[in-house]
């Protein structure tokens, strides 16, 4: 083995989500982001690593809110679309069509197939980045592609996994390894 730099490249490919921010009638912003993770069941939480500088970290500062769009994989372009321009020059909300949030003010893809709605529950500081815990107020899948007990049926849909820069797979295969004991 040799040494790393880019660390957080070992622990990927990783999900590739878009996070909405902003509140709908006023400013909306939309990023891809892979650095996304649950946190907590009870409350439920989810933390999302968002750039200091980004003009979705503004957007979370000022408005407390976001959610978390899983696009399938044929969103690819969309998805990379997100993630490589900068709300500050580029409106994103044009992009693809968006409602306001069922529980929050931020904005969710009409093109979503699963979204977290989210309240700013904790802020974790770490020099380039803040890792906001939401707290979830409102998830919803579609019922033809999740099921409460397996989660995605991978068998109808891929979802995206962002490697780095532009690359991208997708996750089509299932594995159930292990004894039913």
């Amino acid at each position: 083995m040799r040494k790393v730099e880019n660390i957080y490249l070992i622990l990927h490919p990783r999900p590739a989500y878009v996070i909405g921010s902003g509140a709908v009638g006023e400013k909306v912003n939309f990023m891809a982001a892979s650095w996304v993770s649950p946190i907590a069941e009870e409350p439920p939480l989810v933390g999302v690593a968002i750039d200091v500088t980004s003009y979705t970290h503004e957007l979370l500062e000022s408005y407390g809110e976001y959610t978390v769009n899983v696009l399938p994989v044929d969103r690819v372009e969309d998805i990379y679309f997100y993630g490589s321009r900068s709300g500050r020059g580029v409106d994103k909300s044009q992009r693809l069509s968006y409602r306001r949030g069922v529980k929050v003010r931020a904005p969710v893809l009409e093109a979503s197939i699963g979204v977290l709605e989210c309240r700013v529950f904790e802020k974790v500081r770490a020099k380039d980045v803040t890792f906001f815990i939401g707290e979830v107020l409102h998830a919803e899948a579609d019922e033809n592609l999740f099921d409460e007990k397996r989660g995605w049926n991978l068998k109808k849909v891929n979802l995206p996994l962002h490697n780095w820069g532009r690359g991208f797979y997708d996750v089509g295969k299932f594995y159930l390894v292990g004894s039913s004991d």
